[in-house]
């Protein structure tokens, strides 16, 4: 591994008993071994007062804690808390590098393939977001295939490409950087409209965006293999259509903030409802520049109606 990505920064992982938690705790022990970083367990326990010992380690817990070990995982640490788990993993993921959680508990919506705790922690986190799953409950996530992350120009598309890139180097695993581009763009709440260019000067544009989002990543990532995919479609719908083949999907989260650009707000959030692979969500990194403003307006659109 690359010294450049070794950080102390925990790896924090959400766990219970079930086979989801124990999938996304896998998952999380070999990134812990990738980046040789501390893994800290967290457990809740509801219905405990908030000063009562919590003394005993279950069977369940100290198997987790074995197979993380077995993995390669380096420090270990659990806590056992009685709470909420959401106020304490927000808690948690202060200082943390990532935050790792199953999606096939007892809290998924029905027709859904995560629950409530999920999207409370994507919008409340102060570090990225891993949902781990695999395709159908008890089937583990992939070990194979690339890192699939979403780029357009902003700051939360900036994060997500140094996340996924960060990681693909890591792992040994190939990154494909997809800018999506479309003539159709959000006129206002509710309403869409076209862009005059034709459709190849708009590829063009997104092509150079790409390109240019890229450079700086790639002079700090040098061996990092790249596919560059600059396709006419909305992000939602062409993330969804790779993920089926995917190691994990990395996408920015800029929460509702009003743009006729790309709401990577709802598109997290209809991915890590939806996507039958593991979907990590970043925040900005707010000291990136939102340039270049001259392809703004080659940035893919959210589809009309969705929401964050």
């Amino acid at each position: 591994m690359d010294a450049r990505t070794t950080e102390p920064r925990r790896i924090v992982v959400g766990v219970d008993q079930s086979d989801s938690a124990r999938h996304a705790l896998a998952w999380a022990a070999d990134i812990a071994a990738a980046w040789h970083a501390p893994l800290c367990l967290v457990h809740t326990v509801l219905g405990e007062r908030d000063d009562a010992p919590i003394a005993t380690v279950p069977t369940w817990l100290r198997e987790l804690l074995d197979a993380a070990d077995r993995a390669g995982a380096g420090s270990l640490d659990i806590e056992i808390v009685p709470g909420g788990a959401v106020d304490l993993l927000v808690e948690r993921s202060a200082g943390a590098r990532l935050l790792v959680l199953g999606s096939y508990g007892d809290g998924a919506w029905s027709g859904m393939l995560a629950g409530s705790t999920a999207f409370a922690l994507i919008g409340r986190a102060a570090c990225p977001v891993a949902v781990v799953r695999g395709s159908a409950p008890q089937i583990p996530p992939p070990r194979g295939g690339p890192i699939v992350v979403g780029v357009d120009d902003s700051a939360a598309g900036a994060a997500a490409l140094e996340f996924a890139a960060e990681l693909a180097e890591s792992i040994g695993a190939p990154l494909v950087a997809v800018h999506t581009w479309s003539e159709v763009v959000a006129d206002g709440p509710g309403r869409v409209g076209r862009l005059p260019e034709d459709g190849d000067v708009l590829a063009a544009r997104g092509a150079a965006l790409l390109d240019a989002r890229l450079a700086p990543v790639l002079a700090r990532h040098p061996g990092l293999r790249v596919e560059r995919q600059t396709v006419e479609n909305d992000p939602l719908r062409e993330l969804l259509d790779r993920a089926g083949t995917a190691r994990l999907l990395v996408v920015g989260h800029r929460g509702s903030t009003p743009s006729h650009r790309m709401l990577l707000g709802s598109t997290s959030h209809a991915l890590v409802e939806f996507a039958p692979c593991p979907v990590v969500v970043t925040k900005p990194i707010t000291t990136v520049d939102d340039a270049p403003r001259a392809e703004e307006r080659s940035a893919p659109v959210a589809p009309p109606g969705s929401a964050c």
